[in-house]
């Protein structure tokens, strides 16, 4: 074996060598200054716009995108049937203006229009979602986090957020609330250990919300996929 062989044999051994150094404390700095997942996703303020009564939609206004304001209408419910019902107490005046100004369909809160799936002549009922609004100006990030980890968060802690849909931009923000149950807990699915009697261990995910400190000028919507870091507490 020539001098000239071996020079570069040790040079590729020693590149190697400090490549797993390097990768072995990034690994270790990163697990031990930081709580990572990439199991998050941007959330908002979201409620459904819903009838006090049931009727015939007889007016609707807005549509996916439109910007309304807490209390404002966007729709009406004929009172006829309502009032029908109520019998003879609907031939008094102010229970007739009541009635009719119940079936005011508004919006539950500052926002914009999602999800709208109402059309007039529609038939509509009590507790039936006509659209919904969300509040795309308090945007969150909802983490699970695995329950290992919650014992090195703190609220308030600094968070670094990435979001699949801006890769090449980054976010600021921090620990807002962090679960008290596990999402388990919640789960509308029947969980297998509860029905059978028998327990397997399987590490439980805590929701942790990330409040965004500002993405003026960014297009985030509720549902995205996001990875969070969070700096942890206990270092």
């Amino acid at each position: 074996m020539n001098v000239r062989r071996i020079v570069v044999l040790n040079v590729i051994a020693l590149l190697v060598l400090v490549g797993l150094i390097y990768g072995g404390y990034t690994y270790y700095t990163g697990a031990v200054n930081y709580v990572t997942t990439d199991n998050a996703f941007v959330e908002g303020p979201e409620l459904p716009v819903n009838v006090q009564y049931g009727g015939t939609l007889t007016s609707w206004t807005v549509q996916n995108g439109d910007t309304v304001n807490a209390g404002q209408v966007v729709g009406k419910v004929d009172p006829t049937a309502e009032l029908q019902s109520l019998g003879a107490a609907a031939r008094n005046p102010g229970v007739a203006t009541a009635v009719a100004k119940a079936g005011d369909v508004t919006s539950p809160l500052n926002g914009t229009v999602v999800r709208a799936s109402a059309a007039p002549g529609q038939p509509v009922a009590p507790g039936q979602p006509l659209a919904y609004v969300v509040d795309l100006d308090h945007l969150y990030v909802m983490a699970n986090v695995n329950e290992t980890d919650v014992r090195n968060i703190d609220v308030g802690d600094a968070v670094d957020v990435s979001v699949d849909a801006f890769p090449n931009q980054s976010f600021k923000g921090t620990v807002g609330a962090i679960g008290l149950a596990t999402n388990s807990q919640f789960s509308l699915l029947p969980q297998p250990d509860k029905v059978s009697g028998t327990y397997t261990k399987v590490t439980q995910t805590v929701p942790v919300r990330i409040d965004l400190a500002g993405y003026s000028g960014v297009q985030l919507v509720p549902g995205m996929s996001a990875t969070v870091r969070i700096h942890r507490a206990n270092t």
